[in-house]
């Protein structure tokens, strides 16, 4: 780590494209990043302007009502959600609280499973590009160790496949007979707007099972952090001895409260993030690219060999027209081919298929 801080090693650093090409953070067009398209909802931004004067207190320690209301929308206990300052922070938390040897992970999978461990021992599951990333659920069980802490992300990014949710509980229930604690990732299940997909409801029986997500992605706050994770209570109340109570600012606390009760914003969210991820898996085949299968904001792309093109040269060549893509060419068992685009609206996609058009030509 050098002395500036850790970098993170995914997509969203707009500030570095401005250092490097000249380009305002506001007028890049970011696909880099995996954030709602329709920006946040108007009542958190009104919320926001309202409650502004908040900042000279302190947050509500435990941010106890966003922490019941986030409950109810959620089905679940009040005392099995743990709160973030995004997802990430949980993610590591876990990490912290429960490595006990081994971290096993897919492979491609978030390039944040497992950190925060000096030295830690990470196993990758390679899945396979030619079966389109499914998850082989006898097969990985089998690759389960006692003591395992393993982390999944459904959907996975970056491929953007969605696992199914019997096969997931079996991992589970595989885990809890020889003693391994997994982490199911759910932070962009909400755009797929199908809530019976997901583990949280299991997470009252299941003491070894952790469910994190996020609030950022969906109600595009990134800049602002929360998270949250649903788990047995006796997981939560671990989980709590480690965090500080002054975790969730206020401003955060407030967006999100509006934001859960913005319904017309949430069903226009997923409709318009169908349709557009829709659009452009009928139009990037015809510009030569492969296209993965996925089901939330997101597309895992692939250039074809005859192009002799790599994901880093088409950034180089769409930055200075202010075009963030995301290379992924460091995730574990992809290419440098590889790179991955979030969904946006129209007149973005437009665009960013108008560029990709020149560069692949």
């Amino acid at each position: 780590m050098s002395a500036e801080g850790k970098t993170p090693a995914h997509g969203g650093d707009v500030w570095k494209a401005q250092d490097k090409w000249g380009i305002a953070p506001q007028a890049i067009l970011d696909f880099s990043a995996n954030i709602n398209p329709l920006g946040p909802s108007p009542r958190a931004l009104k919320a926001i302007e309202e409650q502004l004067p908040l900042i000279r207190h302190y947050p509500e320690p435990g941010a106890i009502s966003l922490k019941n209301e986030l409950a109810r929308y959620l089905g679940v206990l009040s005392e099995q959600v743990v709160l973030g300052n995004g997802g990430s922070e949980l993610i590591y938390l876990a990490a912290r609280l429960f490595y006990k040897g081994r971290v096993l992970l897919l492979a491609p999978c978030f390039s944040e499973y497992g950190q925060g461990l000096p030295d830690a021992h990470i196993r990758h599951f390679p899945l396979k590009r030619e079966e389109g990333f499914r998850l082989p659920v006898k097969a990985f069980c089998m690759a389960i160790k006692p003591d395992d802490l393993i982390f999944i992300g459904n959907p996975n990014n970056p491929t953007g496949n969605l696992f199914e949710r019997s096969g997931l509980i079996e991992i589970v229930e595989q885990g809890a007979r020889i003693g391994a604690r997994v982490v199911i990732d759910e932070a962009f299940l909400d755009f797929v707007g199908d809530p019976g997909q997901s583990l949280r409801d299991r997470t009252g029986v299941n003491q070894n099972l952790i469910m994190v997500s996020s609030l950022t992605k969906f109600f595009a706050i990134p800049g602002l952090r929360l998270g949250y994770a649903v788990v047995h209570p006796r997981t939560a109340l671990l989980m709590e001895k480690l965090l500080p109570a002054w975790r969730i600012n206020s401003l955060a606390a407030v967006a999100a409260r509006a934001s859960l009760s913005d319904h017309s914003y949430i069903n226009e969210t997923i409709g318009t993030v169908k349709r557009e991820r829709e659009f452009l898996q009928r139009e990037l085949p015809g510009l030569g690219l492969t296209v993965y299968p996925g089901v939330s904001n997101f597309l895992l792309l692939e250039i074809p060999a005859a192009k002799t093109l790599s994901a880093r040269m088409i950034q180089e060549l769409l930055g200075p027209a202010g075009i963030l893509i995301r290379n992924c060419d460091n995730f574990e068992n992809l290419t440098p081919g590889h790179f991955r685009i979030a969904v946006k609206k129209r007149p973005e996609n437009l665009r960013l298929l108008e560029a990709l058009k020149e560069v692949l030509a």
